[in-house]
């Protein structure tokens, strides 16, 4: 019996390899992110973007957007070991818990200032942020926690990433096209 499970378990150990890679990737673009966002904490704007962000007007909106910077590289430190432990659900959780915080500290402004929707780029950020990216780290956490489709749900939560990274290409190539 063991000589015929040893060739799945290579396999399964196989695949869960490039899983694990693509995770690594993931979350090491999300530290990226979050090592830009570190100046926030002591009220500098952010080192790529610069004072783009509304700040948070009440005091739990600033207390909440202070944690989701101080969380944020903890959550891409966690997802980027327990990958490279060989955790790869607990690594999605960390992810996935990534966007929730993202939700979390927008809530506050969006509650007070309203939903800011003057024109098509800020409308499917908007979208994007407050509905599709946490409704996808949900389904994402649930995929990898009651299936073993691992890479579906490394996919989900790897979008709000690949969104960013979107943003900042069109960003960088917006302003080195103005010079």
């Amino acid at each position: 019996m063991q000589a015929d499970q040893s060739p799945m378990t290579g396999q399964v150990q196989e695949d869960l390899f490039g899983l694990r890679w693509f995770i690594v990737t993931v979350a090491a673009l999300e530290g990226i992110d979050a090592i830009l966002d570190l100046p926030l904490l002591i009220d500098r704007p952010n080192l790529l973007y610069g004072a783009w962000a509304v700040t948070p007007t009440t005091l739990l909106g600033a207390i909440l957007a202070k944690l989701y910077v101080a969380v944020h590289p903890l959550l891409a430190v966690a997802a980027l070991m327990l990958s490279v432990a060989g955790n790869v659900r607990g690594s999605l959780v960390a992810l996935a818990a990534i966007s929730v915080a993202t939700w979390l500290s927008l809530l506050p402004v969006v509650l007070y200032d309203g939903l800011r929707l003057q024109s098509w780029w800020s409308v499917q950020w908007t979208v994007a942020q407050l509905f599709l990216f946490p409704l996808l780290a949900g389904i994402g956490v649930a995929i990898a926690t009651l299936t073993i489709r691992y890479w579906l749900a490394a996919a989900l939560i790897a979008i709000p990433t690949a969104y960013g990274v979107l943003g900042v290409v069109l960003f960088v190539g917006r302003a080195l096209s103005n010079l």
